[in-house]
This record gives C-alpha cells, structure tokens and sequence, in this order.
C-alpha cells in the first residue's frame, strides 16, 4: 500500500471508528423443555429490549459446575443456572461471585429463604422457581385417594410403589420418611428402616423422570415419588394419575441462577438476572413450566395456579441441611444398595 492509500485508510478510521462489536453474554443453563421456555420466555424478550446478546450453553447442573470450574482461571461464562444444592457448592468452591442487590434490585424483593446468603451475609444464589417432590398415583387403579406419605405402606399397593435412591433428588425420598420416623440428617437408619418395611409394596426403585413416568403409564407401578413438573408432564399428555403434596409436608427443589466469579460481562449480566427475576418475565417462565415462582409478586394465572404450590402447601414444605446431604449421600448410598436396592429382585 502506497502513503496516499494509506492515509486515505487511516482517515476512514478516524471518522467512523472501529467495527462496533454487539454486547453479548454467556449463559450456561438446561437444555430440552427447560432450555426452551427460558429462550422463548426470557432471552428473547431480554434481547430485544436491551440489545444484548444472549449465547446459550446447554447442560445439566453439574455438568455446568465442572464447565465453570474447568474454566476458572479464564471464565468464559457469565451467567450459570444450577440446583440450590450445585449452587451451594459452586460458591464454597469459590466459582460464583456474590450478587449485588444494588445492580440486582429486585433481590430485595425476594422471600428471605429464596435468597441464600453465606457467612459474610452476601447473597450467593438467587431462587427462580420450586418445584416440591410429593406423590403420583393412577386414579383409574386406586379406589382410595393417596393423601399422605403413610398411604404408600397401604395393602391395596402390595407390588405396585416405585421409590427412588439417595443419589436421586438430593435423597429426598429417604430423608423424608427419615424425618418422619424422627431421623435427623446425620442418622439416616430409622428411615432405612421404614424403607424396608415397605415390603412387598416395594416394586422398583426408579432414579429419573422418564422412568418414572414410564412405568406409571405401563401400570407397573400405581404409586411414586416425584417432582411435580415430570408428574403434571405425564398427565397433561393423558396418563390417568394425580399429583399430590403429602399431608405431612413435602420437600422442594430450588432452582437458582448465579453470576460466574471472573465472568467477562458482569454489567449485562447483572441486568439479565434483574430481568429474568422481574414479576412478569419469572411469571412467564414458570407458567410454561408449570412450577412456582420463588418471586411471590409474579402474577399466577387461574390456569397456572393448577401447578404452583398454595401458600398453606408452601407453609408446610420440609427442609433439609444442604450440606449434610453433600457430606453424607454417598455413605446412604451405599447402605441403600446394600439394604434396599435388593428387595426389588424378585
């Protein structure tokens, strides 16, 4: 290039500048129907007000935890979507920066419980919705309604209860019956022994949503324990059954969403998450979903309301040690596979 082209080259940067390159922001999150509703939902709607762009990476919880920690010394995600219990751990393991409630606002407006905080006081995740672990049953198969926990030990369910494994649902089954037989977290054994004293009830032990849902539809089992958006799934689609929270109380899983400690746009994605959480756009998500907002100024539908849990049910929701379950599932495990896991070979 000769000094006259040159310096005509030159002058055209100078006048227009360099390329402009789009703000964009990395959110790691589920794939599949959840994936879908927070595209549709949120991301698009986020997009289009803000201009900012939204690069999603799709996997399961942990699987994004390994990611972030894979990438610590040079984050390249922003955002990350986790179960509370993944969250927990991501932020001890020093993955996750605290949020800010004065660039996130609408943290203030969260239930306390919705917003976990860790020794300093400092908000470490924040909720997004709850979906409780309670009981399906066929209702074309069982004369008599299944109201509480203690129906499943009922004669008229003799081979037909299907339950699923500490390494499943953070041990929710197990600690629940646990709890009822007046177990604590560090002392599983009075619920390993209820456990076992299902008996012939006791058909299979089921450690996913599709099976669980496959064998409610086949009839192999009238009777499991299972999150009630997999259950509503299923019976939407027309498998006769019913979806219910326990008289004694239920447990729920929260999901949560967290900004990446390093992540390269903490600005944008300080806005993103006080979008996503607003009243409107979390009410949006979760109707598509058919869960519970965590956010209780999120407008419910009459139609939404069929899936979202009452605030009495919400009242009566059972809760468990996060980290003594992190501490002590794969010893449950192992007792479970030793004791348990055998009574369904026959």
């Amino acid at each position: 290039m000769n000094l006259k082209k040159f310096m005509l080259a030159f002058a055209v940067l100078a006048m227009f500048g360099s390329p402009v390159h789009a703000r964009e922001i990395v959110l790691a999150t589920w794939g599949g129907t959840w994936g879908k509703a927070i595209v549709e939902k949120a991301i698009e709607p986020f997009e289009k007000k803000t201009g900012v762009k939204v690069k999603v990476i799709s996997g399961v919880s942990l699987a994004n935890v390994q990611m972030i920690s894979a990438q610590r010394a040079n984050p390249k995600v922003d955002i990350v979507m986790l179960t509370a219990g993944d969250g927990a751990t991501a932020y001890q393991d020093d993955l996750l920066a605290p949020l800010e409630p004065k660039k996130i606002p609408v943290l203030t407006t969260l239930p306390q419980d919705g917003i976990p905080h860790d020794a300093e006081g400092h908000p470490m995740l924040a909720g997004m919705w709850l979906y409780p672990y309670g009981i399906v049953y066929r209702t074309d198969k069982l004369k008599s309604e299944i109201k509480c926990w203690k129906d499943l030990w009922r004669e008229d369910l003799r081979n037909k209860v299907g339950v699923s494994s500490p390494k499943y649902m953070n041990g929710y089954f197990l600690l629940t019956i646990n709890k009822l037989a007046g177990g604590t977290e560090q002392d599983v054994r009075p619920g390993m022994e209820r456990v076992k004293a299902l008996g012939r009830n006791l058909v299979a032990i089921i450690d996913d949503s599709a099976g669980q849902q496959r064998l409610l539809a086949q009839q192999e089992v009238w009777a499991v324990p299972m999150v009630s958006s997999a259950a509503y799934k299923m019976i939407d689609e027309g498998v006769p059954a019913r979806f219910v929270v326990p008289c004694e109380g239920a447990p729920a899983s929260m999901d949560v969403i967290a900004m990446v400690k390093g992540g390269p746009n903490p600005e944008d994605a300080s806005k993103f998450i006080e979008f996503y959480l607003s009243p409107d756009v979390i009410a949006d998500v979760t109707r598509e979903l058919k869960i519970t907002p965590v956010n209780r100024a999120a407008k419910i539908t009459p139609d939404h309301a069929k899936y979202t849990l009452t605030d009495e049910e919400l009242s009566k929701l059972i809760r468990f040690d996060d980290q003594a379950i992190v501490n002590n599932r794969a010893s449950w495990q192992d007792t479970w596979d030793r004791e348990i896991a055998p009574m369904t070979r026959r």
